[in-house]
């Protein structure tokens, strides 16, 4: 999802000032996507003001453009302080959770900009896309279904509403509407994006043979082989790890294909292997959690608890809400002697089950 830069109404209201010129060269450095030089100069005008909003809004969109969503969070949330009804801040800041697939923390984002604003079809959009990846499927659905007649011209809101009724167990109504979406693509484009919706809604058969029908017509379209190698990973099909090789091999740069290669090399053994991938992954992509999750399982799986301690403790900062990287975590630190650090972690993964199962038992009262 493109992120929206959020730029000062004014850009600072006396031109000849010297931090209203500072700034006036930051923003027009991020228009032209120097983001180095924006950075700088937004830094400079927050070391003489902390509070300038429009320097605070616009290095956060440096960061999330980078790719550093951590900091991107922090500094969003440091601005809303300051103002906390901001919707261009609030709508960036639950898009860099979005970006982080932290769609729990997104979700009470959208839903305070669509109680200020019930005719954002943009936020309404994003709270449903956040209700179908957190499993609240029959809810997004229906917000969907309504989205879609509003906007009957948006083909987003229509490959959502096909992955979520996919995911209503309604193959035949998700295919539908997938294809209405697709009607006008190549086949091989066609059969990839389909492929990605039912791996997205868990039908992994599917996923597969639309995953071989792209590469059939095209062996070299792009991601082809990254897609059908996380598809045959979740069904822990040997295969995946050839699949993901190629992918590699393909784009040296693609961390995705080096994350998931390195998950399928951790579920085949080799361990040394793995890390080297997982590393180029993270190197690539220094603030996506499952690397670092995955990162310290091999650690913890080689025994080096002490080694595996620090990947999963920024896991779990990179991503609060995903219980199995704190009881990772606490297996790491029972290994390495620090019972009530461990005890801390396992903690957390009950009170994350415990708040899954309450978040499941709302959504069926709704239905």
């Amino acid at each position: 999802m493109r992120v929206i830069p959020w730029l000062a109404a004014a850009t600072l209201i006396l031109a000849a000032d010297p931090l209203a010129q500072v700034f006036d060269k930051a923003a027009a450095a991020l228009s032209t996507r120097d983001y180095a030089a924006a950075e700088a100069g937004f830094q400079q005008v927050l070391k003489a003001s902390p509070n300038h909003i429009g320097a605070l809004g616009n290095l956060g969109v440096v960061y999330s453009r980078t790719s550093r969503f951590d900091e991107a969070i922090a500094v969003y949330k440091r601005a809303l302080v300051l103002s906390p009804s901001d919707r261009g801040l609030l709508l960036n800041l639950g898009l860099a959770y979005v970006r982080q697939d932290s769609y729990a923390e997104a979700l009470p984002i959208f839903q305070k900009l669509v109680q200020s604003d019930p005719r954002n079809l943009q936020a309404r959009a994003l709270l449903a896309t956040c209700e179908l990846h957190i499993g609240r499927i029959d809810t997004a659905v229906a917000s969907l279904e309504r989205l879609r007649e509003e906007d009957p011209q948006n083909a987003g809101l229509l490959y959502l509403l096909g992955v979520g009724y996919l995911r209503q167990n309604q193959p035949g109504k998700g295919r539908l509407t997938l294809t209405a979406f697709l009607e006008s693509a190549p086949a091989d484009q066609a059969s990839f994006i389909l492929c990605k919706a039912y791996y997205q809604s868990e039908r992994f058969d599917e996923a597969a043979e639309l995953c071989r029908q792209t590469l059939q017509a095209n062996p070299n379209f792009t991601g082809g082989h990254r897609e059908l190698g996380k598809v045959l990973l979740s069904q822990r099909n040997p295969e995946a790890t050839r699949e993901l090789t190629l992918a590699v091999r393909q784009d040296a740069r693609d961390s995705e294909a080096l994350y998931f290669l390195g998950a399928s090399l951790l579920q085949d053994g080799q361990l040394d292997e793995a890390v080297r991938n997982l590393e180029l992954a993270r190197i690539l992509n220094p603030e996506f959690w499952g690397n670092y999750f995955y990162l310290g399982t091999a650690r913890l799986q080689a025994n080096q608890a002490a080694q595996a301690i620090p990947h999963l403790q920024r896991a779990a900062e990179l991503n609060s809400s995903e219980s199995a990287v704190f009881y990772q975590l606490g297996r790491a630190l029972a290994a390495a002697g620090k019972p009530a650090e461990a005890a801390q972690a396992m903690q957390r993964v009950k009170d994350l089950k415990a708040l899954s199962l309450e978040i499941e038992a709302k959504a069926i009262q709704k239905q």
